[in-house]
C-alpha cells in the first residue's frame, strides 16, 4: 500500500531537514518543492501575521499541486524593538546576514538584562480534498546577544544571535536534537505530528462480528449506506466497532441489539481473527473482524438502526449465494463448516 504523500512548502533545504527529523518516523511521504515536476512561483506574503503567511502559502500550494501541504512562517519578535522584526523577519533585507546584522546593529544600545526576544512559528496544513485546514503554535522565549556566535553548524543567521539563558547555549550552539526538542519551531512540531498521525494516520477498528442463529438459520442485516456505493444495500452479519471500555460480549449485545431490537447472548466464539485495510482518498483504516456465534434470548426483531434497511433469516447454506458486504462472504466460507457443527452441538 502507497504511503500518502505531504508536500513540505519550502525551498530551504536546513528547514525541510529539521522537520523531516521531526516528522520523519510518521507513516507518510514527505516531498519538497523540489520533487514537483510543475514550476510554481511563490505567493506573495502580504498578510500581517505570520499565521496569516503560513496559511496563506500552505492553502497556496495545496491547490496548486493536490498535495496535503504543510507551511510555516517564523518571525523573531524583539522586545526593545516594539517587536520588530516580527512577520517580516524573512523579508526586510534580501540577505540573512543583512537581517542578522541589522538587527544587531538596532540594538547596540540596549542594554543586557532588556534583550529579550521571541521566536514564533506558525505551522499550518492544508488539505485541498475538503478545504481544511489546521494551525499550530510555537514560541521560545531568549535574549538577543552582542554579536553572532558562529558555529561550524549550519544554521540560520538569526540561530547565532538567539541566545537561552536556560542552556547558557544560542540556537547555533546547539545540536539539531537539542533543537527540535525545544525550539518554536519544535513545539509547533510536536503538535503537528498529533494532527497529522489523528488526521491521517492508519486507524484500527476491532468489529465482533454477530453470527445470530435460531432454529438453524442465520439473521443478515440489509446496509443502508447511500454514500458508499461498494456497501449500499448489501447483506452483512450484524457487529460494529468496540467502544471503549467494551468487552467483546458487551459490545456484541449493545451493537446486535441497536440494529436488530434482539437480545442476544454468546455461545461460542469461533477463534478466527480476519484483518483487511481499506485506503479511501486521504485517510485509510485496518477492521479486525472477529466472528461470534449468538442465540436470541429475547427482544422484538425489527430494524433500529439507521444503518439497516431490513432484516432476513437465511439457511446455511443459502447466504453463500448473497452478496454480501465487503469481506462477510469470504470470512463465512472459512469459517462455514465449523459453524454448522456449533449449531449441532448447540441444537441451535
Amino acid at each position: 500500500m502507497n504511503k500518502l504523500q505531504i508536500l513540505i512548502a519550502t525551498t530551504n533545504e536546513q528547514k525541510y531537514r529539521e522537520i523531516l527529523y521531526f516528522l520523519g518516523d510518521l507513516p507518510f511521504e514527505f516531498i519538497t518543492l523540489a520533487n514537483i515536476s510543475q514550476t510554481i512561483e511563490p505567493p506573495e506574503e502580504v498578510e500581517e501575521t505570520i499565521e496569516g503567511n503560513a496559511l496563506l502559502k500552505a492553502q497556496y500550494y495545496a491547490k496548486k499541486t493536490g498535495f496535503i501541504t504543510l507551511a510555516d512562517d517564523t518571525g523573531l519578535f524583539t522586545d526593545a524593538l516594539n517587536g520588530w522584526p516580527g512577520v517580516n523577519s524573512a523579508r526586510f533585507l534580501p540577505e540573512a546576514a543583512q537581517r542578522r546584522d541589522l538587527v544587531l546593529e538596532k540594538m547596540k544600545d540596549v542594554p543586557k538584562g532588556q534583550r529579550t526576544a521571541s521566536f514564533r512559528c506558525a505551522l499550518v496544513i492544508a488539505d485541498p480534498n475538503d478545504d481544511s485546514f489546521h494551525l499550530t503554535i510555537g514560541e521560545d522565549q531568549g535574549e538577543i546577544t552582542q554579536e553572532p556566535v558562529v558555529t561550524e553548524k549550519e544554521r540560520a543567521c538569526f540561530d547565532t544571535i538567539f541566545f537561552l539563558p536556560d542552556m547558557q547555549k544560542t540556537y547555533s550552539q546547539l545540536s539539531l536534537e537539542e533543537k527540535t526538542a525545544i525550539s518554536h519551531r519544535g513545539k509547533a512540531l510536536m503538535k503537528i505530528k498529533y494532527y497529522l498521525t489523528k488526521q491521517y494516520g492508519a486507524r484500527h477498528i476491532v468489529a465482533p462480528l454477530g453470527l445470530i442463529i435460531r432454529d438453524k438459520k442465520i439473521l443478515l442485516g440489509l446496509r443502508n449506506d447511500p454514500f458508499r456505493p461498494t456497501f449500499h444495500r448489501k447483506w452483512e452479519f450484524p457487529g460494529g466497532s468496540m467502544e471503549f471500555g467494551e468487552t467483546v460480549e458487551e459490545n456484541l449485545h449493545r451493537e446486535i441489539e441497536e440494529e436488530t431490537g434482539l437480545d442476544t447472548e454468546v455461545v461460542q466464539s469461533l477463534d478466527a481473527f480476519f484483518v483487511y485495510p481499506v485506503e479511501e482518498a486521504t485517510w485509510r483504516y485496518q477492521v479486525y473482524l472477529m466472528p461470534y456465534v449468538c442465540r436470541v434470548i429475547g427482544g422484538k426483531e425489527h430494524p433500529r438502526d439507521a444503518e439497516v434497511l431490513d432484516l432476513r433469516w437465511y439457511d446455511l447454506e443459502e447466504v453463500k449465494k448473497e452478496d454480501l458486504i465487503g469481506k462477510n462472504k469470504e470470512i463465512y466460507n472459512v469459517i462455514f463448516d465449523k459453524l454448522k457443527q456449533i449449531v449441532i452441538d448447540n441444537d441451535l
